[in-house]
């Protein structure tokens, strides 16, 4: 039999699947659910920043906050997901599952979070993911200053508790290697690639802009994978696409640690979750592997690159592939 365990943020999985935060993981019995289905790992629907004024935790003032957000929230749309209802549904959910479980917080300043974070550490929490959000559309401020944003959120978690921190990534970042690479010297224990953010819409017949629920993009999770696992100094776990438990085999032979997957679960229900473990087992099997380190990162970057004697020889072959595929003829 093969052996499907892995590790992720340090913590051991018994496989590399991981339920996504989402509505399937806000509350205990969803997370019980999750884990009599077989995953490996789960992530905790996010809290978000703007619910603490909802709980009368901290006043608007000082805060940016639009009216419409507050109204929604205020209204019901998440009143009863509170930090101290997170910290309850954290000592209930582990007393009946025997994986790990990571509170999830969306974050955007780096002022709220440290006294959260150690709520949810002395809940029992195992890890904590930040989920970083902000649209960088200001016309007079550079990328850096929001890379910025970034490790001060990161630090100031840190600072506050002892658990392991991953932080799931935006896919539009001015130099994601360089963005791994500092928070893996910072202390970060694990990487997500990516978080999926809204995408615009517009109603044509009613002439109103709206906003649609990001949707995963596979290839651009595997790329940044494949590019820098191995490289960077800790784990990292795709998020996006996964669909078939081929996605699962390609994520790992180019270096993920872990798989997130959320959509397949909503339209195909947690059952779907046997099905990526027993043609993980299978593929494993009919390749005479014993365990995922047998082939984790085969076909990563780092793996492959010995055999480029200079950088300059990698980027040029990459320059290579692109003339290539485009300048086929139909």
């Amino acid at each position: 039999m093969v052996d499907l365990t892995t590790s992720y943020m340090g913590l051991k999985l018994r496989n590399p699947i991981i339920v996504a935060a989402s509505d399937l993981t806000n509350s205990s019995a969803g997370i019980i659910h999750c884990y009599e289905a077989g995953a490996g790992v789960v992530v905790m629907k996010s809290l978000f920043e703007e619910q603490f004024w909802v709980s009368g935790v901290l006043s608007e003032k000082g805060y940016p906050i639009y009216p419409e957000a507050l109204d929604y929230l205020r209204s019901g749309g998440l009143l009863e997901y509170t930090p101290q209802k997170i910290c309850r549904i954290i000592e209930e959910a582990k007393k009946d599952i025997k994986i790990p479980l990571i509170a999830s917080i969306d974050c955007q300043s780096p002022k709220l979070w440290p006294s959260f974070a150690w709520q949810f550490q002395e809940a029992g929490a195992d890890g904590l993911e930040l989920n970083i959000y902000f649209l960088p559309f200001d016309l007079t401020t550079p990328g850096s200053e929001y890379e910025k944003i970034y490790f001060q959120i990161f630090e100031e978690v840190k600072k506050a508790v002892s658990i392991p921190i991953s932080v799931k990534f935006g896919s539009q970042l001015t130099s994601i290697p360089y963005m791994a690479h500092k928070l893996a010297e910072s202390g970060c224990k694990g990487l997500v690639f990516f978080n999926w953010f809204l995408e615009p819409e517009i109603d044509i017949e009613h002439l109103r802009t709206k906003n649609l629920m990001g949707r995963g993009n596979f290839y651009q999770s595997l790329r940044w994978v494949a590019l820098l696992a191995g490289r960077v100094g800790c784990d990292i776990a795709s998020s996006g696409g996964v669909r078939r438990s081929e996605d699962v085999i390609k994520q790992i032979l180019a270096g993920a640690s872990a798989c997130q997957v959320c959509t397949l679960f909503y339209q195909e229900g947690l059952r779907s979750l046997r099905g990526l473990l027993s043609g993980l087992e299978a593929w494993m099997d009919g390749h005479f592997y014993s365990s995922i380190n047998d082939f984790r990162g085969e076909l990563s970057f780092k793996s492959q690159k010995l055999s480029f004697k200079e950088p300059e020889m990698a980027e040029a072959y990459f320059r290579a592939q692109y003339i290539k595929v485009y300048s086929k003829k139909d």
